[in-house]
């Protein structure tokens, strides 16, 4: 005994029932995953103690004679290369010994390691971007690398741009989101696509990382002037003045547009002056026609044609040059005084237009000499400046907002003679700036307190807060929205007021909504700019809560008055069938049978004589008429044997439960009183009626005791003279649609209202009947 208990063999050293061991998913087949703390000697010749595993087909083995576990398949914590966790139960057998083996369940974890690099989603990317797209702008969203590691370091995924010939020009908005935005303007004319790089890394030590690319392509826009192959031209007047077309030099005129990628077709024209009216150009093909004949006294210095090259989709693009017409064989005045052709000169410019564009051509008397312009304004000098031949150039780019006329003199010499000429540029706007926001972030909160009041803000909604916004342009209008899962709740007017609308609270189920406030202006084409809005609202919740316990509270108002209505309509039924069998009693079994007319012969045979409900006539069998005579509309049962309650009082001071039962209760007790009181009226009709007798109104005055004796001697031919004089003619429509009714009333024992309300007789008879002390008025 004692030897069993110390014997400690294939137990786990400090106690315990299970091993467990961490192993690297990147361990390599064979490696040694941990050493079993058992108690014992596995040795193969002098061991004390067998370990093996119970599965066959185990990831793991036993090394031979020890008790270390290696690793025989490879490991991967995704579970896609091999197991991600590893259980298995070792056997221990004690050598020498009779005992049973020990089972000891070992589990081995499997540890993630950076073994899986991210890996990009559809790639690789490619956008086309128009060549006006404004720097800032989000050009690409959703670009989306993923990571095989297990959440956490391993696969969380950063992203960049690798540097480049065009890495400038788009980069990431943040480190962790697949949003590109566009840093630097574009243009067709200089490149029409690039490429970048992009690189998504994962937060390893070292890194894992994977590589894809974004080509760019560039489409054209309309955002240059048309523009003339020759800055000038010039052309010889026909000698003999014939009409014709003119040799234009050193080429013909042509102008092209600037935006390759969309070459608008050009419409030419020359720009109207003194001369013009003998001239014409080709809007298609530019060649310039003498239309009549010119004298020799005509043209003789010559001519200055400014030509005007017109974009056809857009008149706003346009571009000029001059074509210096000089004439053959002609008089030529070099001492004439100097002159513009016109003394004042008028164009629209748009403000975008580049420095260095020529924008007017100002022709002279002089064409083709060496003029001398200058501009003595100099505010407008800084603008502007006259070139050689009388050609206005741009030095300083145009500001609408600042200045959106320009209105200056110019000044030409030829150092024997000045001349001047007026000049007047109208500014044209154009959208150049984006609506700006005051703020970057806007956050409001809403406190409990108006959240809870919500429902009863008027129609306009809850005011919650005001972003402001301005455009640079002088005449763009703002229009401003909201965009977001919850943008519905709210509105927003056109001074940036922002209100919720309280009737579609119950719809949100969070208590911070997150908006996006976009401002458009109205400049052509449109831009807008957008800023992101927090609404917190501190009582949504209760808000909420109390409008459920509302619902809740006008369902149970509704359930309770349905309960009440159903209540009403019983009583009315039970009411309705309780006056239905007051009106119709059901006659009980006669319990003396003296009369051989049976029950159902008396019901058959009763008939409705009295016309104002004072007396009935009943025929039964040999009884000829029976009348009946009422107390102030009462039959009395002298033995109070009868009672009745009136159906319905003190219904409504009970409960809904307490009137039912109440109600059919008294019905049963009812029911068995008329039965009773069924079977004594037809004893004492049956009677009477076997007797043969009939009763005046004077002859019994008090009751049936006292008149018993005088009753019996009243003769059968009495009856018989009596029931003829009683019985009402058998045609009357009166009597034939009479309907018997007896109502219950109070309980005092009375049964009122018995008797007809059809018939003409006013005659009302008594009968009594001293039979076991009962006595009955008719």
């Amino acid at each position: 005994v004692e030897r069993a208990i110390l014997d400690s063999r294939c137990y786990l050293e400090g106690g315990g029932s299970a091993e467990s061991f961490l192993a690297s998913e990147d361990l390599e087949i064979g490696a040694i995953i941990g050493k079993l703390r058992i108690n014992g000697d596995p040795d193969i010749d002098n061991g004390d103690i067998n370990l093996t595993l119970r599965e066959k087909d185990a990831p793991l083995e036993i090394v031979a004679g020890t008790k270390e576990l290696a690793l025989t398949v490879e490991l991967d914590k995704e579970g896609l290369k091999g197991p991600s966790s590893i259980y298995v139960n070792v056997i221990c057998l004690r050598r020498h010994s009779t005992d049973p083996s020990f089972v000891i369940p070992v589990n081995v974890r499997v540890i993630d390691v950076n073994d899986n690099a991210p890996e990009w989603i559809a790639t690789p990317y490619t956008l086309t971007l128009s060549e006006v797209t404004v720097p800032g702008t989000r050009i690409l969203q959703g670009a989306r690398a993923e990571d095989a590691d297990q959440p956490g370091p391993f696969s969380t995924v950063e992203y960049q741009i690798l540097p480049g010939h065009y890495s400038e020009y788009v980069q990431f908005l943040n480190p962790l989101e697949g949003t590109l935005v566009l840093k630097k303007p574009l243009d067709y004319e200089v490149m029409q696509n690039f490429t970048v790089k992009l690189r998504a890394q994962d937060q390893g030590m070292p890194p894992k990382y994977s590589d894809t690319t974004l080509r760019v392509v560039i489409t054209d826009a309309d955002d240059q002037n048309p523009k003339f192959l020759r800055e000038s031209y010039s052309a010889e007047l026909p000698g003999d003045g014939r009409p014709g077309e003119l040799r234009t030099r050193p080429e013909p005129i042509k102008a092209v547009d600037q935006d390759e990628g969309i070459c608008a077709p050009l419409q030419y024209s020359i720009v109207q002056s003194q001369d013009t009216k003998y001239f014409r150009i080709h809007p298609h093909s530019g060649a310039i026609t003498l239309l009549t004949p010119i004298g020799y006294s005509d043209l003789t210095n010559g001519a200055t044609l400014v030509v005007k090259a017109t974009q056809v989709d857009n008149p706003d693009r346009y571009a000029l040059t001059t074509v210096t017409l000089t004439r053959l064989g002609g008089t030529h005045n070099d001492i004439s005084a100097l002159a513009f052709v016109q003394k004042k000169f008028y164009m629209r410019i748009r403000e975008d237009t580049a420095v260095g564009n020529r924008i007017l051509a100002l022709p002279t008397n002089k064409p083709g000499k060496h003029l001398k312009y200058s501009i003595p304004d100099p505010v407008n000098s800084q603008f502007f400046n006259v070139g050689m031949l009388g050609e206005v150039i741009l030095t300083k780019p145009l500001d609408y907002e600042k200045m959106t006329r320009h209105d200056f003199q110019i000044l030409a010499t030829d150092d024997i003679t000045n001349a001047t000429a007026d000049v007047t540029l109208e500014i044209t706007d154009v959208n150049d700036w984006e609506p700006r926001f005051r703020e970057t972030h806007y956050e409001f909160t809403i406190p409990k307190s108006q959240t809870l009041q919500s429902r009863s803000v008027s129609l306009e909604g809850l005011m919650i807060g005001k972003v402001e916004a301005a455009d640079g342009d002088r005449n763009d209008k703002l229009e401003l929205s909201l965009r977001g899962q919850h943008a519905g709740l709210f509105e927003i007017d056109n001074i940036g007021n922002i209100y919720m609308r309280p009737e579609q609270l119950h719809q949100l189920n969070e208590s911070t909504v997150h908006l996006i406030a976009i401002a458009t202006d109205s400049g052509v084409p449109p831009r807008s700019t957008s800023v992101p809005v927090t609404v917190t609202m501190e009582g949504v919740t209760l808000a909420q809560s109390s409008w459920s316990n509302s619902l809740l509270a006008m369902f149970v108002a509704l359930v309770a008055i349905f309960i009440i209505i159903i209540l009403a309509l019983i009583c009315c039924i039970v009411h309705y069938k309780s006056k239905t069998r007051k009106t119709t009693p059901a006659l009980a079994r006669s319990n003396r049978g003296h009369s051989g007319v049976s029950s159902a012969n008396l019901m058959t045979h009763e008939k409705m004589t009295s016309g104002n409900g004072n007396g009935a006539t009943t025929s039964s069998g040999n009884v000829s008429v029976l009348h009946m005579k009422r107390n102030g509309g009462n039959v009395t049962m002298a033995n109070g044997s009868y009672q009745s309650n009136a159906m319905g009082t003190g219904i409504s001071g009970m409960g809904a439960s307490a009137i039912l039962a109440a109600s059919l209760e008294r019905e049963r007790e009812r029911e068995r009183q008329r039965e009773n009181y069924a079977a004594t009226v037809r004893s004492i009709v049956s009677r009477a009626s076997a007797n043969g007798q009939l009763y005046e109104e004077d002859e019994i005055e008090d009751d049936s005791l006292t008149t018993q004796h005088q009753h019996h001697q009243i003769s059968s031919a009495n009856a018989i003279r009596r029931k003829a004089a009683w019985e009402a003619p058998p045609t009357s429509p009166t009597q034939a649609n009479s309907v018997a009714a007896i109502t219950c009333t109070s309980g005092n024992g009375s049964l009122a209202n018995m008797g007809a309300n059809a018939g003409t007789s006013n005659l009302t008879d008594t009968m009594g009947s001293s039979e076991n002390n009962l006595t009955v008025y008719f």
